[in-house]
Protein backbone atom coordinates (compact mmCIF):
# COMPACT_ATOMS: atom_id res chain seq x y z
CA UNK A 1 0.00 0.00 0.00
CA UNK A 2 1.31 3.62 -0.89
CA UNK A 3 2.14 6.01 1.79
CA UNK A 4 -0.72 8.27 1.99
CA UNK A 5 -2.45 5.75 0.62
CA UNK A 6 -5.89 7.82 2.31
CA UNK A 7 -4.84 11.09 0.74
CA UNK A 8 -3.24 9.86 -2.71
CA UNK A 9 -6.69 7.56 -3.45
CA UNK A 10 -8.91 10.49 -3.10
CA UNK A 11 -7.12 12.83 -5.23
CA UNK A 12 -6.32 10.32 -7.93
CA UNK A 13 -7.50 11.81 -11.00
CA UNK A 14 -10.56 9.67 -12.82
CA UNK A 15 -9.34 9.28 -16.23
CA UNK A 16 -5.99 9.02 -17.77
CA UNK A 17 -4.25 12.29 -19.08
CA UNK A 18 -5.40 12.82 -22.60
CA UNK A 19 -1.86 13.43 -24.10
CA UNK A 20 -3.29 13.73 -27.63
CA UNK A 21 -5.90 16.20 -26.78
CA UNK A 22 -3.53 18.49 -25.00
CA UNK A 23 -1.11 18.24 -28.42
CA UNK A 24 -4.13 18.76 -30.79
CA UNK A 25 -5.29 21.31 -28.44
CA UNK A 26 -5.07 23.90 -31.77
CA UNK A 27 -7.74 21.67 -33.49
CA UNK A 28 -10.47 22.95 -31.06
CA UNK A 29 -13.37 25.47 -32.68
CA UNK A 30 -12.65 27.64 -29.58
CA UNK A 31 -8.51 28.32 -30.18
CA UNK A 32 -9.92 29.92 -34.07
CA UNK A 33 -6.85 32.62 -34.57
CA UNK A 34 -8.84 35.82 -33.76
CA UNK A 35 -8.18 39.47 -34.12
CA UNK A 36 -6.45 40.86 -31.25
CA UNK A 37 -8.37 43.42 -29.52
CA UNK A 38 -8.44 44.63 -25.84
CA UNK A 39 -12.30 45.55 -26.54
CA UNK A 40 -14.91 43.02 -26.39
CA UNK A 41 -17.32 43.81 -29.30
CA UNK A 42 -20.35 41.79 -26.74
CA UNK A 43 -20.66 40.55 -23.71
CA UNK A 44 -19.56 36.70 -23.82
CA UNK A 45 -22.56 34.01 -24.56
CA UNK A 46 -22.71 31.21 -22.19
CA UNK A 47 -21.55 29.07 -24.58
CA UNK A 48 -18.40 31.36 -24.69
CA UNK A 49 -18.10 31.41 -21.29
CA UNK A 50 -18.25 27.45 -20.72
CA UNK A 51 -15.69 27.17 -23.69
CA UNK A 52 -13.34 29.69 -21.81
CA UNK A 53 -13.94 27.43 -18.52
CA UNK A 54 -13.29 24.10 -20.24
CA UNK A 55 -11.38 24.65 -23.73
CA UNK A 56 -8.77 27.02 -21.86
CA UNK A 57 -5.12 25.49 -21.93
CA UNK A 58 -3.96 27.74 -18.75
CA UNK A 59 -6.99 26.65 -16.90
CA UNK A 60 -6.23 22.71 -17.60
CA UNK A 61 -3.15 23.44 -16.88
CA UNK A 62 -3.37 24.82 -13.89
CA UNK A 63 -6.29 22.08 -12.71
CA UNK A 64 -4.23 19.39 -13.62
CA UNK A 65 -0.83 21.14 -12.00
CA UNK A 66 -3.44 21.09 -8.94
CA UNK A 67 -4.25 17.87 -8.92
CA UNK A 68 -0.49 16.37 -9.30
CA UNK A 69 0.76 18.73 -7.03
CA UNK A 70 -1.67 16.98 -4.05
CA UNK A 71 -0.53 13.47 -5.54
CA UNK A 72 3.21 14.26 -4.24
CA UNK A 73 2.50 16.38 -1.75
CA UNK A 74 0.94 12.83 -0.56
CA UNK A 75 3.99 10.95 -1.18
CA UNK A 76 6.24 13.60 0.11
CA UNK A 77 4.76 14.61 3.20
CA UNK A 78 6.91 11.88 5.34
CA UNK A 79 10.00 13.90 3.73
CA UNK A 80 8.84 17.31 5.31
CA UNK A 81 9.01 18.76 1.89
CA UNK A 82 6.42 19.82 -0.71
CA UNK A 83 6.58 19.24 -4.23
CA UNK A 84 7.62 22.61 -4.58
CA UNK A 85 10.34 22.69 -2.44
CA UNK A 86 11.71 19.42 -3.85
CA UNK A 87 12.89 20.67 -7.15
CA UNK A 88 14.38 23.41 -5.82
CA UNK A 89 16.29 21.16 -3.75
CA UNK A 90 17.35 18.94 -6.29
CA UNK A 91 19.09 21.30 -8.56
CA UNK A 92 20.66 22.89 -5.56
CA UNK A 93 22.38 19.45 -5.42
CA UNK A 94 22.70 18.81 -9.08
CA UNK A 95 24.38 21.98 -9.77
CA UNK A 96 27.93 22.63 -9.37
CA UNK A 97 27.49 26.56 -8.26
CA UNK A 98 24.23 27.30 -8.48
CA UNK A 99 23.15 30.72 -8.23
CA UNK A 100 19.74 32.93 -7.54
CA UNK A 101 19.68 33.44 -11.39
CA UNK A 102 20.46 29.56 -12.41
CA UNK A 103 17.90 28.30 -10.21
CA UNK A 104 15.28 30.65 -11.82
CA UNK A 105 15.98 30.02 -14.86
CA UNK A 106 16.11 26.17 -15.00
CA UNK A 107 12.77 25.95 -12.82
CA UNK A 108 10.91 29.25 -14.84
CA UNK A 109 10.37 30.94 -11.66
CA UNK A 110 9.68 34.56 -10.80
CA UNK A 111 12.61 35.95 -8.81
CA UNK A 112 9.75 36.76 -5.93
CA UNK A 113 8.41 33.25 -6.00
CA UNK A 114 11.74 32.07 -5.87
CA UNK A 115 13.30 34.41 -2.86
CA UNK A 116 9.92 33.58 -1.16
CA UNK A 117 10.46 29.52 -1.30
CA UNK A 118 14.32 30.06 -1.11
CA UNK A 119 13.74 31.73 2.82
CA UNK A 120 10.99 29.49 3.89
CA UNK A 121 14.22 26.38 3.15
CA UNK A 122 16.73 28.79 4.65
CA UNK A 123 14.29 29.31 7.60
CA UNK A 124 14.22 25.68 7.85
CA UNK A 125 17.97 25.39 7.68
CA UNK A 126 17.68 23.15 4.57
CA UNK A 127 19.87 25.64 2.30
CA UNK A 128 22.30 28.46 3.17
CA UNK A 129 22.99 31.05 0.68
CA UNK A 130 26.85 32.18 1.20
CA UNK A 131 27.68 36.30 1.37
CA UNK A 132 28.72 37.95 -1.76
CA UNK A 133 30.92 40.79 -2.34
CA UNK A 134 27.65 42.31 -4.48
CA UNK A 135 24.10 43.32 -4.28
CA UNK A 136 23.15 39.58 -5.63
CA UNK A 137 22.87 36.57 -3.57
CA UNK A 138 26.14 34.63 -3.31
CA UNK A 139 26.47 30.48 -3.84
CA UNK A 140 23.62 28.42 -2.57
CA UNK A 141 23.98 25.35 -0.82
CA UNK A 142 21.92 22.44 1.01
CA UNK A 143 23.19 22.03 4.39
CA UNK A 144 23.47 18.68 6.00
CA UNK A 145 19.63 18.97 7.25
CA UNK A 146 18.93 19.57 3.27
CA UNK A 147 20.85 16.81 1.90
CA UNK A 148 19.16 14.14 4.38
CA UNK A 149 16.01 15.62 3.57
CA UNK A 150 17.29 15.38 -0.19
CA UNK A 151 17.95 12.05 0.60
CA UNK A 152 14.62 11.18 2.18
CA UNK A 153 12.54 12.61 -0.43
CA UNK A 154 14.27 11.28 -3.16
CA UNK A 155 12.35 7.33 -1.83
CA UNK A 156 9.06 9.16 -1.39
CA UNK A 157 9.21 10.98 -4.61
CA UNK A 158 9.97 7.76 -6.79
CA UNK A 159 6.97 6.24 -4.93
CA UNK A 160 5.21 9.36 -6.06
CA UNK A 161 6.59 8.76 -9.83
CA UNK A 162 5.37 5.49 -9.73
CA UNK A 163 2.21 5.76 -8.81
CA UNK A 164 1.47 8.18 -11.59
CA UNK A 165 2.90 6.42 -13.97
CA UNK A 166 0.43 3.20 -12.58
CA UNK A 167 -2.81 5.59 -13.08
CA UNK A 168 -1.30 6.63 -16.83
CA UNK A 169 0.46 4.24 -19.33
CA UNK A 170 4.09 4.80 -18.40
CA UNK A 171 4.59 5.69 -22.61
CA UNK A 172 1.76 8.25 -21.49
CA UNK A 173 3.38 9.98 -18.71
CA UNK A 174 6.67 9.88 -21.41
CA UNK A 175 4.47 12.15 -24.03
CA UNK A 176 2.89 14.21 -21.38
CA UNK A 177 6.49 15.48 -20.17
CA UNK A 178 7.68 15.48 -23.89
CA UNK A 179 4.77 17.72 -24.12
CA UNK A 180 4.97 19.90 -21.72
CA UNK A 181 8.80 20.72 -21.91
CA UNK A 182 7.54 21.71 -26.31
CA UNK A 183 5.05 24.10 -24.69
CA UNK A 184 7.53 25.51 -22.10
CA UNK A 185 10.03 26.15 -24.75
CA UNK A 186 7.62 27.54 -27.32
CA UNK A 187 6.19 29.82 -25.25
CA UNK A 188 9.79 30.96 -23.85
CA UNK A 189 10.28 32.18 -27.59
CA UNK A 190 7.82 34.36 -27.77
Amino acid sequence: MPRNAHVTEKKRPRSGLDVAALSCICTSPYNRRVKRSRQASRDPSRDDCVAMARNCLSASLRRTERVVTRHYDGYLAESGLTAVQLPILAIIAATEEPTFRLLAEELDLDRSTLSRNLALLRGRRLVKIEASSGPKPGLIALTAKGKEALRLAHGCWREAQAALADSVSSPTLDEAIRVLKNLRRAMRSR
